[in-house]
């Protein structure tokens, strides 16, 4: 046989025979981000590494005992529901009302952690009150031409949280950029660029989410800062429920965060365990809005639940941890980025036959008021 130069494979099929290879890359790897969508944007950038913010609050509304009060004590040990003081913020002449017995007071004292007040005030029944009994705070009652008591003021408290650097590096062989590609690629390094860019925005969703602080010493190099995330953040109103069964289920955890001042209460961001338990909530009361031709169309999805406290949108993330939910305002959490540190792409000197260099950004998340947010585990 005449040489060709040409080799055969042991199958018969001529090596010359061309691939048929698609020009669609596909890939299913996750790349959303529904909550970093849902987001306002940041007012401004950070101008430290350490991210604070002020927060304030108005006078409480409830305040407990702190241990066993006989129906004829005139002096009460309080604290503010946690176990933290509270008579600095209470005036003299403030009226509370016991919301088991229903009996009325009027503060007559403060002093450390305790009360002095009036017992059985406007005909009320003095009762025993147990520890930790809740007094609603109704309102003062001053005397004509009274002095100014003290000062009842309550204090701005700084909040804090870290910026996190993400960064993706980069590396394209000589031989690799230089090669043609499948896949309609013109330039691997173009393609490795956006690639690393998807995954950086993913991560960063995923951080905003499930981010902890870890190793947060300015200006050390020896270890990573990290963030705090908004799962990590919500401490108040953490309520178990392994499965939101009814309504009032959802809207009992809502209230726990609306009954502390929250009236902005827009998003519902859960996984997908329980975005199919919002999903099965009461079926007669979903509202479908049909169009032409989806007549036979079995509607199951909900994108937004009303409930006593407001609309709420709710977003399926596969970031959340699993079976959890998490309330919160979209106006109170923000995204924030270190000054001239949002993502952006640089190139690396090279040192050796490659092109290279990395996506890099820095950002923190502040997240307003956690009080005023909720989570279920």
């Amino acid at each position: 046989m005449t040489f060709t130069g040409k080799a055969i494979h042991s199958t018969g099929v001529f090596a010359t025979v061309a691939e048929d290879v698609s020009d669609d890359i596909s890939m299913i790897s996750p790349s959303e981000t529904p909550l970093l969508d849902a987001l306002a944007q940041a007012p401004m950038e950070s101008k430290n590494v350490l991210h604070e913010w002020l927060e304030e609050s108005l006078g409480p509304n409830t305040i407990a005992t702190s241990a066993i009060v006989n129906d004829d004590a005139t002096g009460f040990l309080v604290h503010d529901g946690s176990g933290g003081a509270t008579t600095s913020v209470l005036q003299v002449g403030a009226v509370l009302k016991n919301l088991t017995t229903g009996e009325y007071v009027q503060i007559d004292g403060t002093s450390g952690n305790t009360i002095t007040v009036t017992r059985g005030f406007g005909s009320t029944s003095a009762a025993t009150i147990t520890a930790n009994s809740t007094w609603y705070l109704v309102g003062d009652a001053a005397l004509e031409g009274a002095d100014v008591v003290g000062d009842i003021s309550m204090p701005r408290v700084r909040k804090t949280n870290y910026c996190q650097i993400f960064k993706k590096d980069i590396i394209v062989s000589g031989t690799v950029q230089a090669v043609n590609h499948l896949g309609g690629i013109d330039d691997e390094y173009e393609h490795q660029r956006m690639a690393r860019l998807r995954e950086s925005i993913r991560d960063l969703e995923k951080t905003v989410i499930q981010g902890i602080l870890s190793g947060n010493t300015i200006g050390t190099a020896s270890a990573a800062r990290s963030m705090k995330g908004l799962w990590e953040a919500i401490t108040t109103n953490a309520t178990t429920a392994t499965t939101i069964s009814t309504i009032e289920t959802l809207e009992g955890v809502i209230e726990s965060a609306w009954s502390r001042g929250a009236e902005d209460l827009d998003l519902i961001i859960v996984d997908s365990v329980k975005k199919r338990q919002l999903a099965s909530l009461q079926d007669a009361r979903v509202r479908v809005d049909q169009a032409s031709g989806e007549l036979d169309t079995f509607h199951k999805d909900i994108s937004f639940i009303d409930t006593t406290f407001g609309r709420h949108k709710v977003l399926r993330s596969r970031w959340m941890p699993s079976n959890s939910a998490i309330i919160t305002s979209s106006q109170r959490v923000r995204v924030v980025p270190l000054s001239g540190r949002s993502f952006a792409h640089s190139e690396v000197s090279r040192t050796g036959d490659a092109k290279k260099g990395m996506i890099v950004g820095e950002y923190t998340l502040e997240v307003r008021n956690e009080e005023g947010m909720a989570k279920i585990l």
